[in-house]
């Protein structure tokens, strides 16, 4: 991998239509992801406010109209959920006011959408858009990803065949076992990126830190909070598995499982942790519901665990598997936010022990399933599942992946096809 130097954001032209088109613009994501960076390349002039900065942020909470009023627009307010309800709410009023697009660039470390007052007070007036950390391909500054090539092969008329042909012309993968499992424990936040493992578990510590006692406390007035890092990594130890409710708060002891569902959505909300819903049809009655959860960044999940490169490139290392799964899980939600938003994404698990780790649902339920395999060799009988589901949902089966750490993209049969992890990013 060439050294980092600045990196586009893949959804970039996506925000500047939005400022084109609508009066308000959130952007939201974790901390550190990028989101400050993102605003000050697409808002020419205007007025910018951190509300990290402690005077901008007494002002903003003792005068929140006062505040905004007479700025030059548009007016981005970063970290804009340290405002509170009465700062939307008075963007509500400005924006009403006078509503011409492009007005405020709002950004924000935890979800609006996970807090009711925010989202109403800007309902009709605001489009959402999450800005994850780095995906591979913004990274690698590819010319696309998996995901988009995946959606060409299978843009076809209703009941021909998906064109997978170059899909399977990839030259061999040289990446690798070990570079994939560096890759897994860097992660893709910006800062972390360019840091050498020593000096990247340090800020992932800070990181953890500023996470839980500034943006989790100051939202939602957690009085715990000294046990949501135990939390953390108890889920980041259990990643790319199914939530239990009540094995995770039997490991735990918080007190009430209320209060450990309660903490567990705060992860979610700082974008710390992500579910993976489960995926059911009418034919397939034995499906389990259970989300899975995943930590969001496979980088924060091995600085959590402690996991050099070298260990997770290790296959006695119990999270080896689930962190390459979550790996690819992340990367494809990250394509997705840039080229294919509307996007369901799922997985499959029945009484029976079928299992499928992701499923990519379109609007009209079009299926793209997708296995994960740390391991370099795929044999017929890793595709067993694959096969089930085909046969299950018939023409709604668009393609199934398997991603190995081997190096030969090959086809099992005309709509399973196996292909390299690096497929992610490289063609």
């Amino acid at each position: 991998m060439a050294e980092i130097g600045f990196v586009p954001r893949r959804i970039e032209p996506s925000v500047r239509h939005a400022l084109d088109t609508f009066r308000v613009v959130v952007l939201q994501g974790p901390r550190q992801s990028g989101k400050t960076t993102l605003a000050h390349q697409v808002v020419n002039g205007g007025t910018f406010l951190s509300l990290d900065d402690p005077t901008l942020l007494s002002l903003a909470l003792e005068d929140p109209t006062g505040f905004i009023a007479g700025r030059a627009r548009p007016v981005v307010i970063d970290e804009v959920q340290r405002g509170g309800d009465d700062l939307v709410r008075a963007i509500k009023l400005a924006v009403d006011s006078d509503p011409t697009p492009g007005g405020f660039l709002l950004t924000g470390s935890t979800s609006f959408l996970t807090v009711p007052v925010l989202s109403e007070s800007l309902a009709g007036r605001a489009v959402f858009f999450d800005l994850a950390p780095f995906s591979e391909v913004e990274i690698e500054g590819a010319d696309d990803g998996l995901l988009a090539r995946l959606l060409a092969a299978t843009d076809r008329p209703t009941n021909s065949e998906p064109d997978n042909s170059d899909l399977l012309k990839a030259r061999p993968a040289t990446a690798t076992r070990a570079e994939y499992s560096g890759r897994v424990c860097r992660g893709g936040y910006p800062e972390a990126i360019r840091l050498d493992d020593a000096d990247r578990q340090l800020w992932f510590n800070a990181y953890i830190h500023t996470a839980v006692t500034r943006d989790i406390v100051e939202l939602t007035g957690a009085r715990r909070s000294t046990e949501i890092p135990r939390l953390l990594r108890a889920v980041a130890a259990r990643t790319a598995g199914e939530l239990v409710m009540q094995d995770l708060h039997r490991d735990l002891e918080f007190g009430s499982i209320d209060t450990t569902s309660d903490y567990l959505s705060f992860l979610e909300m700082t974008y710390l942790v992500a579910r993976l819903p489960g995926w059911a049809t009418g034919a397939a009655s034995r499906a389990k519901r259970r989300s899975k959860l995943h930590v969001a960044d496979t980088g924060l999940a091995a600085a959590i665990l402690g996991l050099t490169a070298e260990a997770i490139n290790n296959p006695a290392t119990a999270s080896r598997g689930p962190l390459h799964e979550t790996f690819a899980v992340n990367e494809l939600r990250r394509q997705a936010s840039a080229v294919a938003p509307e996007l369901h994404f799922c997985h499959y698990r029945d009484s029976r022990g079928r299992e499928i780790d992701l499923l990519i649902e379109r609007p009209d339920g079009r299926l793209i399933a997708v296995e994960v395999k740390a391991g370099a060799t795929v044999r017929p009988a890793d595709a067993k599942h694959l096969r089930w589901l085909q046969d299950l949902v018939g023409d709604r089966f668009e393609l199934g992946l398997i991603l190995y750490t081997g190096q030969q993209p090959l086809a099992i049969s005309d709509r399973i096809l196996v292909l390299p992890l690096s497929s992610l990013w490289s063609d």
